[in-house]
């Protein structure tokens, strides 16, 4: 299980559905949002961006698959994980629950286990997602800063050949020669932890779902 406890919308109209999940994630430890329709839903994440969204589908004025599109327009909240939790069993309406961009599909009546499990799965892939992604940024920072350390090195070198070492300027030449190639090197260091880390472990940490909900 996921050590950070998230933040869920949980979106019905029904008042008791509500209790009963905001009951069962309380109690595992994650902070809970409800709303009653889309409308509410949809200004709910204006003020509070969840880690993850419980929708339904049958609700007046505007169904779930709509309030799903309407979050995966926008690009504040289309990296935010929904799961469809619905007594809606058909073929087509599960399609079309995952064509309005959800993750995963849970039928009502539900078992707590099962839908734990997959929340759980969902958020911590979410996470390992935004973490490849602030690696990888790091990554490209790294690689663009290190052609204009290299010019400077370059040119210090240069200059030092051409300076003799008595002269003022050679010491201060070569303590900027040295600056760099310590920052090269640092950045070097963390270009090959980025690379690491993106192949390596967090490619170790991609869950298969349907396992995890077993």
């Amino acid at each position: 299980m996921y050590e950070h406890k998230a933040t869920i919308l949980i979106v019905d109209d029904n008042p008791k559905n509500l209790q009963v999940l905001g009951t069962i994630l309380k109690q595992t430890g994650y902070q809970i949002i409800v709303a009653q329709n889309g409308f509410q839903a949809l200004k709910a994440v204006k003020k509070i961006l969840p880690e993850l969204i419980l929708l339904d589908i049958m609700m007046p004025e505007m169904d779930g698959f709509d309030v799903c599109k309407k979050l995966k327009e926008s690009p504040e909240t289309q990296e935010i994980p929904v799961i469809f939790l619905t007594a809606k069993t058909e073929p087509d309406d599960i399609i079309n629950g995952f064509k309005a961009g959800a993750v995963d599909y849970v039928v009502k009546p539900f078992n707590s286990s099962e839908l734990l499990s997959r929340v759980n799965t969902h958020i911590e892939l979410a996470h390992t997602r935004k973490l490849q992604g602030v690696l990888e940024m790091a990554g490209a920072v790294c690689h663009e800063i290190n052609q204009p350390m290299q010019t400077i090195l370059g040119y210090s070198e240069l200059l030092l050949m051409n300076i003799k070492p008595d002269d003022k300027v050679y010491e201060k030449l070569q303590k900027i020669k040295e600056q760099i190639e310590k920052m090269r090197q640092i950045t070097r260091k963390l270009m090959r932890i980025t690379k690491y880390e993106t192949k390596g472990y967090l490619k170790g940490r991609i869950i298969d779902i349907d396992k995890a909900s077993t």
